[in-house]
């Protein structure tokens, strides 16, 4: 059966070219990869060989599209970037790879390095590297809430060591929201923090990954919900995303999520740790709420919720 990012791609190639090319932008809106990505895949590992127009302009084939989410699925299963193209020519094939080595976990360890030593400019050079060639949103699950939950402990020193990894993984999303920021389409998604905590890192990374799909994403930070309600229907929201840790008042969030299907008829994504007290809410099935705990099951909802 065609998936759905496979069948808005062929559209938009035929409506684009009589050989069924597509634009850098084009491919990276159906396959979520951000253009930097798609482009450091080409140069430094030989992944995509697109076409070029007569201006040196990219263009990309149905092929290509395939590829691409060939090469997710491998980053998924953890493998590192530089080892994907062996597997892509068919030796070994897929079925014949078991464990594989986790370039998360090599990740995660060369990130402590950093910590530890308070290296600010190596952390963020290590950051932007894995961003830089991994899906934004694997990058948040795979790679730092793990991280996070790893800081989360009481010994001595960890305060600091906390405080300093979301100083600088704070100022790292800022500033990639702010340069990825552009105009986008009118479906807007109100991403809404129920943690009171001040943590946000979750929800920052939640903000890019969307707007690296090319989301109209608004990030308001903290709430109470009402205030979030309120937003929502000033924004004319079509989808509204809340994530917080399962620390929540499960009566208040049922009476505003029934509200909320009464009145707004909103979508509304329960997600991170706030998925896991859906089953304690009582709700419908057809109460249009969607627990998704990883933020690629948040992309997923929201895929489907905006393609159809």
């Amino acid at each position: 059966m065609m998936n759905t990012d496979t069948a808005v791609i062929e559209s938009v190639a035929s409506d684009q070219s009589e050989e069924g090319l597509v634009p850098i932008r084009e491919i990276s809106r159906a396959t979520g990869i951000n253009t930097v990505t798609l482009r450091a895949w080409e140069r430094r590992y030989g992944l995509l060989i697109p076409q070029r127009t007569a201006k040196g302009h990219r263009l990309y084939s149905l092929a290509d599209i395939s590829r691409v989410k060939e090469i997710q699925v491998w980053l998924g299963r953890g493998v590192a970037i530089s080892k994907i193209k062996a597997l892509l020519t068919g030796q070994p094939q897929e079925h014949s790879v078991a464990e594989i080595d986790s370039i998360w976990l090599s990740l995660i360890d060369q990130i402590h390095m950093q910590i530890n030593a308070f290296h600010r400019g190596r952390l963020v050079h290590i950051l932007a590297d894995t961003y830089a060639l991994y899906p934004a949103e694997m990058v948040a699950d795979y790679l730092l809430v793990p991280l996070i939950n790893s800081l989360q402990a009481n010994e001595f020193g960890m305060v600091a060591k906390r405080s300093f990894f979301a100083s600088v993984l704070q100022e790292y999303l800022y500033a990639a929201i702010y340069r990825q920021r552009q105009p986008l389409g009118q479906s807007k998604i109100l991403l809404v923090s129920l943690s009171q905590d001040g943590n946000d890192l979750l929800p920052l990374a939640l903000s890019y990954s969307l707007l690296v799909h090319q989301y109209h994403a608004e990030y308001l930070g903290a709430l109470e919900l009402n205030e979030a309600r309120l937003c929502a229907e000033v924004l004319q929201a079509k989808i509204v995303v809340l994530i917080s840790s399962p620390n929540v008042n499960t009566g208040e969030l049922q009476l505003h999520l029934k509200a909320w299907r009464d009145k707004n008829a909103i979508p509304v994504v329960l997600a991170g740790g706030l998925a896991t007290v859906y089953p304690a809410l009582g709700l419908r099935e057809d109460s249009d709420v969607y627990p998704c705990a990883t933020l690629e099951l948040v992309h997923t909802a929201i895929n489907l919720l905006v393609k159809g």
